[in-house]
């Protein structure tokens, strides 16, 4: 499976103008391909539930899967965990921009899951 690389700016106007519909969209495509990448039959079902109802949480955990997942993997990627709990109380749409940034580096070195 190929990553697909989308545009923030795009994303993040689409989600705008759909009052938030696309957001949740975009969320669960984005959370699926991040639990992908530790383990492929891993559909993130628990992540993407927390991602709508609890935003911090569920990206808290689908950022600990994505960590592990580019450590087995050997790909250089820095634990950012923690920084969704913060942004997500705070500024929550910071958190999907911050994990499409991670995947859009991942689908630019040609990474199949």
């Amino acid at each position: 499976m190929q990553l697909e690389k989308r545009d923030i700016v795009k994303c993040v106007i689409l989600s705008i103008v759909t009052c938030g519909i696309y957001l949740i969209i975009w969320n669960i495509k984005m959370i699926g391909e991040a639990v992908k990448v530790k383990d492929v039959s891993d559909s993130g079902t628990l992540e993407i539930v927390l991602s709508i109802f609890i935003p911090c949480i569920g990206f808290y955990l689908a950022e600990k899967k994505f960590a592990e997942g580019c450590q087995m993997r050997g790909i250089p990627h820095e634990d950012k965990s923690t920084i969704y709990i913060i942004l997500g109380i705070f500024f929550a749409i910071a958190n999907p921009c911050l994990m499409q940034s991670e995947l859009n580096k991942l689908a630019d070195a040609n990474i199949t899951l």
